[in-house]
């Protein structure tokens, strides 16, 4: 597991030394940084990041609880980034009360070794769980862009089709249309063209108008498909039935719906790869 990142707010510095010390004796977390107060706290956590920050309640200057409210209030839109918060105090009372401002934990002084390791295995877990949480939402957002389905969808496929690459399942890609979402498979489409801000994606249905750069069509398209042919157009492959050489040292693509496009010096000798005899 990646190491968790820790800070330490406590105005007592025996408190932050024992801390730091039970810390030390699982390997998963990393101490960052120590402050004696929560104003030093918030200046750690932006330069810091931490996934983690252990906070004592009573302190000067800015309290355990004001700071939590401060992080909560800065983290508002972006929850997701906001560290765990662990109170630390010696009253019951007012850490049950600090449990409103939505923190992880709390921890009693004096702390014993049972409560910190407890603690931090629910802290491990947790933020585990979190992180697979994004990966998989990560992965889930990637399948859709390349393949134009889900990653559920990506699996039965999986599961269903003789394939022999991933790349195979990559039969469709998702484009914006103004409003429109429209999805195409890849074998309608015969050829994409820039044309100003614009592409003109030519398929079997007709042409749309995407507003795209042709860099990110040919990030997204399977390679084993799509080429690159000049500084403004993308074909599918499989669509090109004569190339023809010009007298520039250029070549002219045909394709079975009829278009032509030029095939410039600077692509052709890519092209040849994936068009020549097996």
């Amino acid at each position: 597991m990646q190491q968790i990142s820790v800070i330490i707010v406590d105005d007592e510095p025996l408190a932050r030394q024992g801390l730091a010390l039970r810390l030390n004796q699982f390997d998963e977390f990393v101490l960052i940084a120590q402050c004696a107060d929560g104003e030093e706290a918030l200046d750690a956590i932006n330069q810091h990041h931490p996934d983690v920050v252990f906070v004592d309640i009573e302190m000067p200057r800015m309290n355990g609880i004001e700071l939590a409210k401060c992080l909560h209030e800065r983290f508002l839109d972006t929850p997701e980034k906001l560290p765990k918060i662990v109170f630390v105090t010696a009253f019951k009372e007012i850490a049950l009360d600090a449990l409103e401002f939505q923190a992880f934990d709390y921890l009693l002084k004096p702390i014993s070794d049972d409560r910190v390791t407890s603690c931090l295995n629910n802290l491990k877990n947790e933020l585990q769980e979190a992180k697979t949480l994004a990966l998989h939402q990560q992965l889930d957002s990637l399948i859709t862009q390349k393949t134009g389905d889900s990653i559920s969808g990506f699996i039965r496929r999986l599961e269903d089709v003789d394939y022999q690459g991933v790349s195979d399942l990559a039969q469709q890609i998702t484009l914006k249309s103004g409003s429109d979402i429209i999805r195409i498979e890849s074998d309608s489409l015969f050829w994409i063209e820039a044309a100003g801000d614009y592409m003109c994606v030519h398929t079997r249905e007709g042409t749309q108008i995407i507003r795209k750069t042709l860099n990110q069509f040919e990030q997204e398209l399977n390679p084993n498909i799509f080429a690159r042919v000049s500084r403004s157009v993308i074909l599918n492959i499989s669509k090109i039935v004569k190339l023809s050489p010009n007298s520039n040292g250029e070549y002219l693509a045909t394709l079975c719906s009829g278009d032509e496009a030029k095939v410039s010096r600077n692509y052709k000798e890519a092209l040849f790869e994936k068009v020549k005899p097996k």
